[in-house]
Protein backbone atom coordinates (compact mmCIF):
# COMPACT_ATOMS: atom_id res chain seq x y z
CA UNK A 1 0.00 0.00 0.00
CA UNK A 2 1.14 3.65 -0.71
CA UNK A 3 0.67 5.50 2.39
CA UNK A 4 0.27 9.59 1.82
CA UNK A 5 0.45 12.01 4.40
CA UNK A 6 -0.09 15.12 3.94
CA UNK A 7 0.80 18.00 6.71
CA UNK A 8 1.86 21.14 7.93
CA UNK A 9 5.71 21.07 8.19
CA UNK A 10 5.34 22.15 11.74
CA UNK A 11 4.01 18.50 12.47
CA UNK A 12 7.35 16.79 11.34
CA UNK A 13 8.91 15.88 13.87
CA UNK A 14 5.64 14.38 16.05
CA UNK A 15 4.44 12.38 12.54
CA UNK A 16 8.33 10.88 12.21
CA UNK A 17 8.31 9.65 15.72
CA UNK A 18 4.65 8.17 14.68
CA UNK A 19 5.97 6.15 12.24
CA UNK A 20 9.17 5.19 13.97
CA UNK A 21 6.91 4.08 17.00
CA UNK A 22 5.02 2.08 14.49
CA UNK A 23 7.35 0.12 12.76
CA UNK A 24 8.11 1.90 9.89
CA UNK A 25 11.00 3.34 8.73
CA UNK A 26 11.49 3.99 5.29
CA UNK A 27 9.54 6.86 3.74
CA UNK A 28 10.34 9.76 1.70
CA UNK A 29 9.06 13.64 2.55
CA UNK A 30 9.04 16.84 0.43
CA UNK A 31 8.71 19.81 2.16
CA UNK A 32 8.21 23.08 1.06
CA UNK A 33 4.11 22.02 -0.45
CA UNK A 34 1.81 24.51 -1.08
CA UNK A 35 -1.73 24.24 -2.04
CA UNK A 36 -5.17 24.66 -0.80
CA UNK A 37 -7.55 21.94 1.57
CA UNK A 38 -10.12 22.30 4.10
CA UNK A 39 -7.77 24.01 6.76
CA UNK A 40 -7.50 27.06 4.13
CA UNK A 41 -5.11 28.25 1.46
CA UNK A 42 -0.90 27.30 2.30
CA UNK A 43 0.84 30.23 0.95
CA UNK A 44 4.30 30.00 2.65
CA UNK A 45 4.63 33.90 2.47
CA UNK A 46 5.76 36.44 4.99
CA UNK A 47 2.20 37.12 5.79
CA UNK A 48 1.20 33.52 5.74
CA UNK A 49 3.66 31.67 6.44
CA UNK A 50 2.39 27.76 7.10
CA UNK A 51 3.75 25.26 4.54
CA UNK A 52 3.04 21.70 4.31
CA UNK A 53 4.52 18.77 3.67
CA UNK A 54 3.95 15.08 2.30
CA UNK A 55 5.38 12.06 3.68
CA UNK A 56 5.27 9.29 1.25
CA UNK A 57 5.47 5.10 2.26
CA UNK A 58 5.49 1.86 0.72
CA UNK A 59 3.91 -0.73 3.23
CA UNK A 60 2.65 -4.11 3.44
CA UNK A 61 -1.31 -3.79 4.28
CA UNK A 62 -0.61 -4.73 7.72
CA UNK A 63 1.51 -1.48 8.59
CA UNK A 64 -0.61 0.70 6.62
CA UNK A 65 -3.75 -0.53 8.45
CA UNK A 66 -1.10 -0.04 11.84
CA UNK A 67 -0.34 3.40 10.60
CA UNK A 68 -3.78 4.64 9.71
CA UNK A 69 -5.47 3.54 12.81
CA UNK A 70 -2.30 6.13 14.34
CA UNK A 71 -2.95 8.47 12.22
CA UNK A 72 -6.33 8.94 12.87
CA UNK A 73 -6.10 8.75 16.96
CA UNK A 74 -3.61 11.63 16.58
CA UNK A 75 -6.46 13.74 14.73
CA UNK A 76 -8.62 12.35 16.91
CA UNK A 77 -6.57 13.49 19.88
CA UNK A 78 -5.99 16.97 18.01
CA UNK A 79 -9.47 17.53 16.96
CA UNK A 80 -10.98 17.48 20.56
CA UNK A 81 -7.75 19.02 22.00
CA UNK A 82 -8.28 21.97 19.27
CA UNK A 83 -12.16 21.67 18.57
CA UNK A 84 -11.57 22.38 14.72
CA UNK A 85 -9.96 20.19 11.69
CA UNK A 86 -6.06 20.49 11.83
CA UNK A 87 -4.24 20.17 8.89
CA UNK A 88 -3.56 16.66 8.29
CA UNK A 89 -5.11 13.79 5.64
CA UNK A 90 -4.27 10.88 5.02
CA UNK A 91 -4.70 8.36 1.54
CA UNK A 92 -3.87 5.04 1.11
CA UNK A 93 -3.28 3.54 -2.45
CA UNK A 94 -2.47 0.43 -3.90
CA UNK A 95 1.14 0.31 -4.65
CA UNK A 96 3.28 -2.12 -7.40
CA UNK A 97 6.93 -2.34 -7.27
CA UNK A 98 7.85 -2.62 -10.75
CA UNK A 99 12.20 -2.17 -10.56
Amino acid sequence: RMLIIVSRESMLNELEELLRDNDINAYTILTNVKGKGITGRVHGTFYHPDINSIIFSVLSSDLAEKAVAALTALHTRCLTSYGQPIPLKVFTFPCEEHV
